[in-house]
């Protein structure tokens, strides 16, 4: 597919810079921008019921366990803060 675009001049003076930095032709540069853009992200795939376990029992796993009363209330808080 042929297309013409009317690019505006700052941006073809970007484009000149940049092909004259990196050695590449204008059009190349414009191509592989356009590939970049438009290439879909990868799908990660879905886990398993067993593999999302064992994934979160590994996060779990890095926080220490807490075995004493952890008093979460408003009052503890904001307690301090002038209320």
């Amino acid at each position: 597919m042929t297309m013409h675009l009317e690019l505006p001049p700052q941006l073809v003076e970007q484009l000149r810079q940049r092909a004259a930095t990196t050695g590449e032709a204008p059009e190349a540069i414009v191509l592989q921008a356009l590939q970049e853009k438009f290439t879909p992200e990868p799908v990660r795939p879905r886990l398993s019921p067993e593999e999302f376990a064992a994934k979160l029992q590994e996060i779990m796993d890095l926080h220490p366990r807490v075995t004493h009363f952890v008093d979460d209330s408003r009052e503890s808080i904001y307690e301090g803060c002038g209320e």
